[in-house]
């Protein structure tokens, strides 16, 4: 009888117990996939970088789902573990993360999988909610003090005039890049907008006769100094 018990362990630690119905899988499914559509939300309301990727945002989703997927198949399934390791093992990322919050969010997604593909729903709820809030709250007072690239093009640009307003305004700037080609020259400074707005910054910087054009492009950078 014993040995009867301990074959039957063996055989379900191998082999997995059906234990999802067709209800359970869809519920599943359905609840990893309105996790990970938050996720999506929270990732793509407090993106902070130069240039959103859609497609790392569409990426997150589907780790999210697939991983709870995963969670379902293998189980208690010892065997199927045991391949999930292996495979995993093998796969390789090619393409380089830039951000490194992106990693948080991708740890989110699987951690979310994970949680409802074990039918721990309360534990993804609960902990997506309070990431959730840790982020915007973040995203509102980390970045108060916005950091740009501004850049400015024109001809004979004096350094002086432009630091002038600057200092004037009180923006802490510094100097990146400055090229100059023939007449035209075109200065790049790294800047934070504090009290002043971008619209009012252009404004007083065109009126500089020397300058033609005046660009701010979006930074998460620090200026130190």
């Amino acid at each position: 009888m014993d040995r009867f018990i301990d074959q039957e362990i063996l055989f379900n630690l191998f082999n997995g117990m059906d234990s999802f119905t067709i209800e359970n899988i869809i519920f599943n499914i359905v609840v990893t996939t309105l996790l990970a559509l938050f996720i999506y939300f929270v990732y793509k309301k407090t993106f902070s970088g130069v240039v959103y990727s859609q497609n790392f945002n569409i990426t997150i989703v589907m780790v999210c789902i697939i991983t709870g997927i995963v969670m379902m198949l293998i189980q208690n399934n010892l065997a199927l573990s045991l391949g999930m390791v292996g495979s995993l093992s093998i796969i390789r990322f090619r393409t380089a993360i830039k951000e490194p919050r992106d990693i948080g969010f991708l740890f989110w997604a699987i951690a979310v999988g994970l949680s409802a593909g074990t039918n721990k729903f309360i534990i993804a709820i609960i902990g997506s909610i309070i990431l959730s809030i840790i982020l915007f709250i973040f995203n509102r007072v980390v970045y108060i003090d916005y950091a740009y690239l501004l850049v400015l093009r024109g001809t004979k640009i004096e350094s002086k005039e432009v630091s002038d307003i600057l200092n004037e305004y009180k923006i802490p700037y510094k100097l990146r890049m400055k090229t100059t080609r023939d007449n035209f020259m075109e200065i790049t400074y790294e800047i934070k907008l504090k009290q002043i707005g971008e619209d009012f910054l252009i404004k007083s910087l065109k009126s500089i006769d020397s300058i033609e054009e005046v660009h701010i492009v979006s930074y998460n950078g620090e200026v130190s100094g």
